[in-house]
Order: structure tokens, then C-alpha cells, then sequence
């Protein structure tokens, strides 16, 4: 007679030892694939360095490629248009638009250049425009002479600092630049009333008169190199049209005539029409 109650026990234990390696096998390929799923490669110090170099280095150039953000810009020894534009991200034909400036786009040290908008004009002095233009100098051509630069890189012209004399002794009440809708061509200088007005330099006096309005009694004095420089409210003009004087010559006194609430003078610098400050040009107090 065959066992079958023990062949039965032997078939059961053989299907259970197959359940459990089933099992196994599948937790661990499930564990397995786990693992590959929720790794994570650590950088290294040298990759993480490489990558906020690399970062700072755009940020970087981005802030470098950005504008300043400035209306005015005072012109200084050695600048030209070109500069400017290249300074601001702005081509330079856009500001001589603003600034009403014309090939050769002279520009001079202490002239006010508007950025970001357009300029105000400037008040016209009573002076003949013939007057305004310096000089030509005319030389014979060379051979082996290097072509001149381009206009838009004319570096800017101007006196050397401390040039002129301080017309009288006060204090700078208004500066020059905009004011309000209008260009305040010079700076205001307080001073009592009858105080002498020296000539900031040598030359030759262009104008002494009372017909500009605003300005009162003006003198205007022409000296070297184009350069000009005007003296308004006074209470007197001492010079008359055609005299010429010396730096330091007193020429007029001060006042407050013209539109003037206090006594005080107003005094200019111009480079042939176009105004500049005058403390680009006046030793430091």
C-alpha cells in the first residue's frame, strides 16, 4: 500500500518554500528600484564654486551692460560725445539731437549734456554771431600728416581749472543748470550793493549796456581762445564797448537792477553761444 499522506506534505512544503522566495525576489527588485529612484548625486565643493562663479560673473555683466540712470552729465577734460554715449548706452547721435549739438559736436568742459532728455536753451547774449566764432587758423597741408579725428571724438576744449579770477567775493547763491522750465546760464553771487566787479581774465569788452531784458546792466568781456564772460545786474557799468582790460580791472559795481530781488551779481561763462559752469573754470574757496 503507497503513503499518500506523505507524498501530500512533501508537495505542500515545496509550493511554500516557492511562495516565500517569490516574495523575496519581489521585495527585493521593489527595494532595488526604490534605491535608483530617490538617489541623489551630491555636487562637489569644485562644482558648486564653478556654478556661483559662474553665476556672480553673469550677473555681473548684466549690471555692467545696464545705463546709469542720470539726466545731466557734466562734461570734464577729455571727454567727447562718443565717450558719453558709450558711458550711458546711448548713442551719441541721440544726445546731440537732445542737445542740439551739429557736426563737429564741439562740446566743453563744464557744459551741461542732457541724457535723458531734451535740453533747455539757453538765453542769446547781444552779441553778434560773427563774434561768437573764434578765430581759423590756417596752416599749409604736410605730407605724412595723419587724418583728423572723427567730429563725434573731438575731445571736449576748455580753460584749465582756476583759470579765471572770482569776480567779486560772496557767496554761490544759485548754481548753474536747469531751473524750472528755463537754463540758469551762470551762478549767482551775493555781495552788497556797490561792491567792485573784477574781470575774471583779460580782453576786451563786447558789450556795456542795459537791453537784454532780465539781466539789467550787463558787461560782457571777450577773452582768449573764444571764451566769454558776462557781468549782470549791476547797480554801475564802469567800461564802455571796445575797452580793453586787465585780469582783476574792476568794470562795473554791484546791484540789483534788471530782475533781481537782491543785491548780488550774476555772472557767466561761455564758450562762444554755449553756456558751461563757471566753477569748472573759477579756483576752489
Amino acid at each position: 500500500m503507497v503513503n499518500c499522506g506523505g507524498c501530500c506534505l512533501g508537495h505542500c512544503w515545496f509550493r511554500f518554500i516557492m511562495v516565500v522566495a517569490m516574495k523575496l525576489i519581489c521585495l527585493l527588485v521593489t527595494a532595488l528600484f526604490l534605491s535608483s529612484c530617490y538617489s541623489t548625486k551630491l555636487p562637489d565643493a569644485g562644482s558648486s564654486s564653478q556654478a556661483r562663479q559662474k553665476a556672480t560673473s553673469h550677473s555681473k555683466s548684466k549690471a555692467s551692460r545696464k545705463p546709469a540712470k542720470r539726466a545731466v552729465y557734466t562734461v570734464r577734460p577729455n571727454d567727447t560725445l562718443y565717450s558719453i554715449g558709450k558711458r550711458f548706452g546711448i548713442d551719441y547721435h541721440t544726445i546731440a539731437w537732445r542737445n542740439r549739438l551739429r557736426s563737429p559736436y564741439r562740446i566743453y568742459v563744464g557744459q551741461h549734456i542732457y541724457i535723458t532728455r531734451v535740453a533747455p536753451r539757453s538765453q542769446a547774449l547781444p552779441i553778434a554771431r560773427s563774434m561768437y566764432k573764434a578765430p581759423v587758423k590756417t596752416a599749409k597741408k604736410k605730407q605724412g600728416i595723419k587724418s583728423a579725428k572723427p567730429s563725434h571724438k573731438t575731445k571736449a576744449r576748455g580753460y584749465a581749472k582756476g583759470r579765471l579770477l572770482w569776480p567779486v567775493k560772496g557767496k554761490v547763491t544759485s548754481l548753474f543748470g536747469r531751473r524750472g522750465s528755463r537754463m540758469h546760464d551762470g551762478v549767482d553771487i551775493s555781495a552788497k550793493q556797490g561792491t567792485p566787479i573784477h574781470a575774471a581774465d583779460a580782453g576786451t569788452v563786447v558789450y556795456a549796456d542795459q537791453r537784454l531784458s532780465g539781466y539789467g546792466k550787463l558787461v560782457i568781456v571777450r577773452h582768449a581762445r573764444n571764451l566769454f564772460t558776462a557781468y549782470a545786474h549791476n547797480q554801475r557799468n564802469l567800461v564802455k564797448r571796445g575797452a580793453r582790460v586787465r585780469k582783476g580791472d574792476v568794470i562795473a559795481r554791484v546791484g540789483r537792477t534788471g530782475r533781481a530781488s537782491t543785491a548780488h551779481l550774476h555772472f557767466e561763462v561761455r564758450h562762444g553761444s554755449t553756456a558751461v559752469d563757471p566753477l569748472a573754470y573759477l579756483p576752489r574757496r
